[in-house]
């Protein structure tokens, strides 16, 4: 039987909520996520393990079984946490963090620099990623905490994930594009795009244009590069869309300019995202910690309330 420490820590807070809708909201899921996720457990078993009533849930017997082991992992996991903490205290500790160009701006930047300041005994180690690719990595255990950007929630999977603030989009075209009036994504139909990531769920084109029932473009190149992406829009009559944030990294501003659309862009929520809170080491608490903190301090600053969606017009 393989069962995943994700699945376990689901088991574990729907026999502690005696609900599924409960344990979704403590573990910031959402209830067809904890379904799916008792699901694949009771395939994995082949029995079900719930008794499922008007008034919520409890485990059967097989449950019941599954649960006593399950917290014996869960006790012996922390014993190993703390055990790992204390013999990273007698060396260097490090810290593996994910983050996505959207999330970079502000905050994350100013957290990474003071917590190297504060902690310098922790290694950091900062990769950059797509929010689908960031995931991957937490599943396995390639990073310890990611933080993302994402415009219609954050994903599925069985992890804590925090909203920080939500930044707005825009159209970007270079100061050549022959558009220069208020126009509608249908007009746009037939201009070439740059979109951020591969065709498929993650496309933010894709959630855009299926949101106003529209057709995808014919023509979009995909590109996660944010230079090579300004470089190209530069040189050629071409579409992307863009977080606030990203108009503000060096050399962007002058090259590109927003394009005013009819139509309302989804946010871009900037987040935190981990496979266990409760099992993040001291050095990750402490990094959470100081994102919070600095993320609210900047949202007072007039830069801030240039960039963030006053209106969420996410999911």
């Amino acid at each position: 039987m393989k069962l995943k420490l994700n699945q376990l820590d689901v088991l574990l807070e729907v026999a502690a909520q005696g609900s599924l809708s409960k344990a979704a909201r403590t573990l910031h899921l959402t209830q067809p996520a904890i379904s799916k996720t008792i699901q694949e457990i009771e395939a994995e078993i082949g029995m079900p393990i719930l008794d499922r009533t008007s008034r919520g849930a409890t485990l059967n017997e097989y449950g019941q079984v599954l649960l006593r082991h399950a917290r014996d992992i869960d006790r012996s996991l922390s014993q190993a946490r703390e055990e790992i903490d204390n013999l990273l205290g007698k060396s260097m500790s490090q810290l593996r963090i994910g983050f996505t160009s959207a999330a970079a701006w502000g905050p994350f930047t100013t957290t990474l620099l003071r917590f190297q300041q504060r902690l310098p005994g922790v290694k950091i180690i900062a990769m950059e990623a797509r929010t689908h690719q960031l995931y991957e990595a937490l599943e396995n255990n390639r990073i310890d905490l990611a933080v993302i950007s994402a415009t219609a929630g954050m994903g599925t999977a069985p992890m804590y994930r925090e909203t920080l603030y939500a930044l707005s989009n825009t159209l970007i075209v270079g100061e050549d594009h022959p558009v220069t009036h208020r126009v509608s994504l249908r007009n746009l139909l037939d201009s070439h795009w740059l979109d951020w990531d591969e065709p498929g769920e993650h496309s933010i084109l894709a959630q855009v244009f299926r949101r106003y029932n529209l057709p995808l473009p014919s023509r979009i190149t995909h590109c996660s590069s944010p230079w090579i992406m300004a470089r190209m829009m530069d040189e050629a009559p071409m579409v992307s869309m863009w977080t606030s944030v990203r108009l503000r990294f060096p050399g962007y501003h002058d090259r590109l300019r927003p394009l005013t659309v009819k139509e309302v862009l989804p946010a871009t929520r900037i987040g935190i995202l981990c496979p266990n809170i409760g099992r993040l080491s001291s050095a990750g608490h402490a990094f959470i910690e100081m994102l919070r903190v600095n993320s609210r301090d900047w949202l007072q600053q007039s830069e801030a309330h240039e960039m963030v969606a006053l209106d969420d017009a996410g999911d």
